[in-house]
Parts: structure tokens; sequence; C-alpha cells
């Protein structure tokens, strides 16, 4: 490692520790000033970041980390209590969604990959804000958790697909390598079986791995061998690691039900290093003056307003539930919010060569602007809690 190198690996380090501290009390998500604070040390404005083995490596391992955790934030208890109902309800809202997204694409004229962006669905930062509304726990709150895990896979699922086609065009090929995927799925569930096969004739011996005090860590070692695992079967199949380390995550969350502290350490290793690095990086690359004209504006408001008119139709299944009006408003609030999978489509997009360095611009503006404009607003609706 030359000094350069060195200084910059100090000036990322420096950056993932204070940018949070900053982006909190300017009421900002932290990988929003991480992305921010990329853009101002990288190239497009300092140069003070020199791109390198090192730290294209941690990038890349933060991105595999990332998706990890968006696999792990699946609540398979809390999808087994809402029952069938409740999950094809959640998959309605995800291909309603969806459909909206790719008819409002074709409509527009877009890049027909951008249905993707249209569509996308997290569950990150709808997670924390129901939680700073105390609105996670009400009946509309779970149903919204629900429709946004599986919206979530889904968007995945898409990603993947956009990924083989880029490569392999449409034809019998392209089917061929999707098959694949089922791979990838039948390994998870038949480590799965055999995991929770263990865990009933072995509880003791496993509880360690949820413990709280336990010096050397196994529960950590045993989601960082997973992940691992996963990612390495994906990238032998030939498909993005990204499906693998979410698909690590979730099988996971659905063999350690009651994670407990687990899950709190794996965020915090994740969060607290590997993750940071990988939204400053995406920052550092960001091309500012590709974006920083009126035509690619304009692309940003449009694909916001695409985007919340795609969340009000696929809110509608949870519309006819029993819940307030404003309930449906917030959930489009909520749903249109995908932070990390946005910064992730726009990344995979231009390396596929699927949209260009603007559009890609484009949605890394319209991920920072829809996580601070469209959570504020949910919590403008939800000054005062609801009762249950």
């Amino acid at each position: 490692m030359d000094t350069a190198q060195a200084l910059s690996m100090l000036i990322i380090a420096l950056g993932a520790f204070a940018v949070p501290l900053v982006a909190g009390r300017l009421g900002l998500p932290a990988a929003v000033g991480e992305i921010l604070f990329g853009v101002a040390v990288g190239p497009a404005v300092l140069g003070w970041l020199v791109p390198s083995s090192y730290t294209t490596f941690l990038a890349e391992f933060g991105f595999a980390f990332l998706m990890f955790l968006a696999g792990l934030e699946l609540d398979f208890t809390r999808i087994e209590r809402q029952g069938l109902s409740g999950v094809m309800r959640a998959l309605a809202v995800a291909v309603l969604i969806n459909a909206a997204a790719l008819l409002l694409t074709l409509v527009t004229g877009l890049p027909i990959y951008l249905f993707v962006a249209i569509g996308a669905v997290g569950v990150g930062i709808l997670l924390v804000s129901l939680a700073e509304t105390e609105r996670n726990r009400t009946a509309s709150g779970q149903a919204l958790i629900l429709a946004g895990s599986v919206g979530e896979f889904v968007t995945i699922i898409l990603l993947t697909g956009f990924a083989f086609y880029s490569r392999y065009g449409l034809g019998g090929r392209l089917v061929g390598e999707m098959a694949k995927l089922l791979v990838i799925f039948i390994a998870a569930y038949v480590a799965l079986v055999v995991l929770r096969t263990l865990i009933w004739w072995f509880p003791r011996r496993f509880a360690r791995v949820v413990i709280t005090h336990d010096p050397s860590e196994v529960g950590v070692r045993a989601g960082m061998a997973l992940m691992l695992a996963f990612v390495a079967l994906a990238s032998l199949m030939g498909i993005k690691s990204i499906l693998g380390a979410f698909v690590a995550g979730a099988l996971f969350s659905a063999v350690f039900r009651e994670k407990g502290i687990l899950e709190t350490k794996l965020t915090s290793v994740g969060f607290g290093f590997f993750v940071p690095i990988f939204f400053i990086w995406v920052g550092s690359e960001f091309q500012l003056q590709a974006v920083m004209n009126t035509s690619v504006l304009a692309t940003l408001a449009l694909l916001m307003g695409l985007s919340l008119v795609a969340k009000a139709v696929g809110a509608l299944p949870l519309a006819l539930a029993p819940y307030r009006p404003r309930a449906g408003l917030g959930a489009v609030l909520l749903l249109a919010s995908p932070l990390t999978l946005l910064v992730v489509i726009a990344r995979i997009g231009q390396e596929a060569r699927l949209i260009s360095a603007t559009d890609a611009g484009a949605l890394v503006l319209l991920a920072i602007v829809s996580s601070v404009v469209f959570p504020m607003g949910y919590r403008w609706l939800y000054r005062r809690p609801e009762p249950g």
C-alpha cells in the first residue's frame, strides 16, 4: 500500500466515523451523508480518494454485507403470524407496484431497466420510520412491513433477471441461466432443513450462536461464513453475488428466529464499518458534472413522480383492509423510499450498460432525495402516534 492509498483509507475511515454524527444533527440518514461525503472527497470535487484494490475490495465486501443485512431484516415469525392471507396481500402489493412501474416506463419511453428502480421497494427506512412514529406494532404497520419485505425480495429477483438479460439477451440461453436461480434456492432450502434439524437435536450447542456473551463470537462467525458460502455459490453459478448474500441473510433469519443480540452484533459489524465504505465509494464514483443539468433534474422529477404513482397503485390491497386513509398515504411514502436498493440498481445498471452514467446518477440522486423527503412527509403525517 503506497502513501496515496493509505491516505485514501484514512479519509474513508474518518468519514465513516464522523459522517453519521453530522448527518444525525442534520436529520439525514447516515447512508445519504456517506454518499455526499464520497462525492465531496472523490475525483468530482476534492480528488482526495485514490481508487485502489484495497478500497474496491472493501467496498465490494460492504456491498455483499449490505444485502446480507437486508435478508436478515426479514422476520419469518411475523410472516407466519400473518398467515397465508397476509403473504398473498403483500405479494399482490409487489405485483401491482411492478406492473404499474413497467407500464409507466413503457408509456414514458424510459429505458426498460428503469422500471426496476421505479417499482423498487426496500424495508430499511420503512422499519425506522414506523418505529419512530410508534406504528411498527399496529395492524397497518405490520402489514406494511410484510409488504416491504416481500417487495424487497421481488426487487432483488428482478434485478438478478436483468443482470442475466444484459449478459445473455433474450432466448433459450437466458432461460437456462435463470434456471440456475433454482440451485441457489434449493441449496438454501437444504441448508434450512439441515440447520433446523441440528438445532432440534443439539439445542445446547447451537444456543451458543445467539448468547449475549461469547468470547469467540461464534454467532457472528456463523453469519459471516453463511454469507460468504452463498456469495461463493452464486459466483460459481454466474449469478450476481447480491442474490447469494440476500438469500444467506434470509436463511439465517429463518433458522435463528430469536436473533436478539446476534442481529445487533451483525448489524454493528456491517453498518459500523463495511457498509459505510460501500456508500462512500459509491459517492466517490458519482459523476457530478454529468448530472448537474436541467435534463437530469427533469428525469429525477419524472422518476420520483412515477415511483409515487406505482406505489399508490400497489398500496390498493392495503387500502382494502380497514385502515385509515392516512395510513394509505403513509404506505405510499414509505414504499417509495428504497434508499439502498436504488443505489444498488444504479450501480448494477451502469456496470451492465443497461443505463447511461447520467441515468445512474439520476437514480443516486433519487435515492438521496426520496430517502429524505418521503420519510419527512411520513413523520409529518404522524406527528402524534395513533393508538393501535
